[in-house]
């Protein structure tokens, strides 16, 4: 799917949505464009390497693979990759969306296999007025999209937030079981491919923020600063997150061993009870005269209430000392 619009030099803005529209645009002098292609085919990709001459392993990388995010420089344009995340549904699980561009000084072009909510609400900004949007610089529309990639950043990193706050209230409880471990390793693992594709976005704009590209203009060299800012922020949030997982650790460990010390503490204070019973039944099953002599009936009932006696003052100094 082909969308995008186009600015032509009497000003007036016109939605593209075929290669005809783009060849049109690109074929009339100073007009500026913007094309979006949204699970593009083969072939209208090869018409747009032909009409504009970009470099062929550049479109190719577009239609295959998962390549690092970087920039390449050529004569006419600058190729992009980048990552987003979300798209139209917004899952809640962690799922990189490759976006490649073709930024010339006329001309942008954005490719991606999957939806972008990114990309779709900066092309609903422009179709309110598109001229205006692309009399700012195809650059800044560039701008636009990068900008609410990064936020989609700092919302994973929030959300991540918040699940490590439900994994902690879950550790420090008693009866938290071992599930725990392997929802923190898996928080754990997401954190780190997040920390990883920031850091990655983080260096790749360095040079753009510096004015090292003839294809971004000046006047947003400082907004892909703060881009950086915040990129920078969610890699010190997830650092801060990654620590407190640590924490999670040990809490369960440490409701472990306290559960295993209580059942322990409990074994022993019956282990204690049944000791004298023990020594008491052993000693009066001894074949020797003994008193209450074995052979009177109340004999068994009177060691037994002897026994119980004993059980019941053991419990009783058990429950004074606060041992039960």
């Amino acid at each position: 799917m082909i969308s995008g619009y186009a600015r032509f030099h009497d000003g007036r803005g016109e939605p593209l949505a075929s290669i005809q529209d783009l060849r049109r645009a690109w074929t009339e002098e100073e007009s500026t464009f913007w094309a979006d292609f949204e699970e593009p085919a083969e072939a209208d990709l090869f018409a747009l390497r032909d009409l504009i001459g970009l470099d062929e392993a550049s479109v190719d990388d577009c239609l295959h693979g998962d390549q690092r995010p970087r920039i390449d420089e050529f004569k006419e344009y600058m190729f992009i990759v980048v990552y987003g995340l979300g798209g139209l549904d917004e899952p809640s699980e962690f799922n990189p969306r490759k976006l490649a561009a073709f930024c010339g000084t006329r001309f942008l072009i954005t490719v991606h296999r999957e939806p972008l909510r990114t990309v779709r609400t900066v092309l609903d900004r422009c179709s309110r007025n598109a001229a205006s949007a692309l009399a700012k610089g195809v650059d800044s529309i560039l701008y636009a999209i990068i900008d609410g990639m990064v936020d989609k950043y700092v919302g994973f990193a929030d959300r991540y937030e918040v699940q490590l706050e439900e994994l902690e209230g879950k550790s420090l409880d008693l009866t938290v079981d071992e599930r725990i471990l392997a929802d923190s390793a898996a928080l754990r693992h997401d954190l780190l491919r997040l920390r990883s594709l920031a850091t990655s976005q983080r260096e790749l704009l360095t040079p753009v923020a510096n004015g090292e590209y003839d294809y971004v203009s000046e006047a947003l060299e400082q907004r892909f600063s703060h881009v950086q800012d915040h990129l920078s922020q969610v890699i010190d949030l997830v650092d801060t997150l990654r620590e407190r997982l640590h924490g999670i650790r040990d809490n369960y460990h440490t409701a472990l061993a306290n559960r295993t010390n209580a059942i322990m503490k409990t074994l022993t204070i019956f282990a204690t009870i049944l000791l004298p019973l023990t020594f008491i039944a052993g000693l009066y099953g001894m074949n020797l005269p003994l008193w209450p002599p074995p052979d009177n009936p109340m004999s068994f009932w009177g060691v037994l209430l002897f026994m119980v006696v004993v059980a019941a003052v053991l419990l009783g100094y058990f429950r004074r000392k606060k041992w039960l």
